[in-house]
């Protein structure tokens, strides 16, 4: 019975956890949206702001890393939502070196910043007017990988010795008839 009360403890906390601490993101204005900071930027400039995406694109720069992200809404515990929604790009400049292989393009990050202003850039041939935050911390959620990233290739062959192989895993799944 000890066991089911611990596991119980473990599930309720389970679903109370943000991306950052509370303390930390007290003085951050959640009600600042990127589809408001797009609208408005300078409005905005010194304003510490939670907001979060998939990246489009890494570059990393002398003194600091660029990151650009394609914006959206955040879950109750503070991690990108998932879907062909999005209220617009904005960049994300973080002061230390972030490898570009790790903050690959599509995966989701939370990021909890400061305003600093807005440039204007392209998007293919069109001009874009990018939000542009200073990151105070960074949060890259884990891959999330589907059914069909696991199984790519169809059907699998059994071997004769049942060993059954999955195409592009370093494992083997051994059968027991």
């Amino acid at each position: 019975m000890p066991h089911v009360r611990w596991l119980l403890l473990a599930v309720l906390l389970g679903g109370c956890v943000t991306a950052f601490p509370k303390e930390v993101t007290q003085t951050a204005d959640r009600s600042i949206t990127l589809a408001a900071l797009r609208a408005d930027p300078v409005a905005y400039v010194g304003k510490r702001v939670i907001l979060g995406g998939e990246i489009i694109a890494t570059r990393a720069k002398t003194g600091e890393t660029e990151i650009e992200i394609l914006g959206r809404r955040l879950n109750s515990d503070d991690a990108p939502e998932p879907g062909d929604r999005s209220d617009g790009r904005l960049l994300v400049r973080a002061a230390q070196f972030l490898d570009p292989a790790v903050y690959a393009q599509g995966r989701r990050v939370t990021i909890l910043g400061t305003v600093r202003s807005a440039e204007q850039r392209t998007v293919g041939d069109a001009p874009y007017l990018f939000p542009v935050v200073d990151t105070e911390r960074i949060r890259l959620w884990p891959s999330v990988r589907t059914a069909d990233s696991y199984y790519p290739y169809g059907p699998y062959p059994y071997y004769p010795w049942g060993v059954y192989v999955y195409p592009g895993f370093r494992y083997r799944y051994w059968h027991r008839w």
